[in-house]
């Protein structure tokens, strides 16, 4: 395994062990020598995982006092990696549902507002982004790369610095949904009934340039979503590697 694969699989199996309260917050990481052993790696690539997580906002790392687990406020709750972890080691439904709030509390918004700024452009993106979404309905990879694109081009097309930043939250929240309840009811038929009609309003909206049907629509997609989240049943956590702590 290459030296950037060692890194990034540390990196992971900290994250679960901190995520899973294997270690929960207060809790000190075992020294260096013990977290060599149980990652089957280097000190050098355990310094560089502690550092990263560090980075995140999960850990604090004080000389002579160790790597201190640190409580969740303090974590980067907005980068990907740290989104993604919690999705699949805590509840994945309340983390969905918190950031499905966060979506159309934003969302509607920055469709209102691409309606009124998007060129011609970004306008052709979004229509793109949607017949792809269109053509791909039974593949759920390739589906779900159209969606991304969908949202990330709208949010492109509001031309605003802060909501633009939102591009990979929203792409961790859709890819992950979309894998999480694929076998649920999200499926091509369910895309083809219901997610598709209301994206194509979306579209259509934007290219009108009627920012209140664009803000209207955009939160019908997020609404039928977190309906349909609410009826499926929930999807179980990722099981933890290993149950004990290192010793």
């Amino acid at each position: 395994m290459s030296k950037k694969n060692l890194h990034a699989s540390a990196v992971d199996t900290i994250a679960e062990w901190i995520v899973s309260s294997r270690y929960p917050a207060g809790d000190v990481l075992p020294i260096e020598a013990d977290l060599c052993e149980a990652l089957g790696v280097s000190r050098t690539v355990v310094r560089e995982a502690v550092k990263t997580l560090a980075a995140k906002g999960m850990v604090a790392v004080a000389p002579k006092l160790g790597s201190r687990v640190l409580d969740e406020h303090s974590w980067h709750l907005f980068d990907p990696q740290v989104l993604r972890w919690r999705l699949a080691f805590r509840d994945a439904r309340d983390v969905a549902e918190d950031l499905v709030e966060l979506r159309l509390l934003l969302e509607p918004a920055a469709a209102g507002l691409a309606a009124q700024r998007a060129t011609h452009s970004q306008r052709r993106d979004i229509r793109r982004a949607f017949e792809t979404m269109e053509a791909t309905a039974g593949e759920p990879e390739a589906y779900s790369l159209a969606d991304m694109g969908f949202h990330g081009a709208i949010l492109l097309a509001c031309h605003n610095s802060f909501l633009t930043r939102l591009v990979p939250l929203i792409e961790v929240l859709i890819s992950t949904t979309l894998e999480l309840y694929a076998d649920k009811g999200w499926n091509s038929a369910h895309i083809k009934r219901a997610a598709l009609p209301l994206h194509a309003r979306v579209m259509r909206a934007i290219e009108s340039g009627d920012g209140v049907a664009a803000e209207t629509a955009s939160k019908a997609i997020i609404s039928r979503a977190y309906e349909d989240m609410a009826r499926a049943p929930a999807p179980s956590r990722r099981a933890d590697r290993s149950s004990h702590k290192v010793d």
